[in-house]
């Protein structure tokens, strides 16, 4: 699609986490999840002017809460955009913003749930550092749906 356009996919597995709901505390076991996602740069980083990237996803996950043995069943569709700046051809500091929705289905046992997230956007930053063919990358989202992301990457 040229060299503008990123497309990806993911799949994998959520690990654990926590259900407060109805009064109760929940477990939420392991479960399968995947992502399609598609970025398209839309302003290319000059001398002084930064780059602009836009982003969007949609992605399904799946997992069990504990008692009870209960599916539920989450829905994720997410816009972006992110803008940042190379120094040095090394590192490559960031501003991001995203927003997103879509329903998250639960069947409590009692009767079937549709919920959603509490924040719909994040505000936050990152950091990218390039060293040969590896890509570190480190990001922080303090507004709005938190996240902490550090992942890395190694081009063929």
């Amino acid at each position: 699609m040229g060299d503008r356009w990123t497309l990806g996919g993911l799949v994998g597995v959520t690990t654990t986490g926590t259900l407060w709901a109805y009064g109760q505390t929940l477990s939420l076991l392991p479960g399968p999840l995947a992502t399609f996602a598609a970025s398209f740069r839309a302003l290319d980083e000059g001398r002084i002017a930064p780059f602009l990237l836009l982003t969007g996803s949609l992605g399904a996950s799946v997992a069990r809460t504990s008692p009870g043995s209960q599916l539920m069943t989450a829905f994720d569709g997410r816009l972006g955009v992110a803008a940042g700046k190379t120094i040095a051809h090394v590192v490559t500091p960031y501003l991001v913003a995203r927003a997103f929705g879509l329903p998250i289905l639960w069947n409590n046992g009692v009767a079937s749930v549709v919920g959603t997230d509490v924040y719909h956007y994040q505000l936050g930053a990152g950091v990218v550092a390039r060293i040969g063919r590896f890509d570190l990358l480190v990001e922080g989202v303090p507004l709005g749906e938190k996240a902490l992301v550090a992942g890395g990457g190694l081009a063929f």
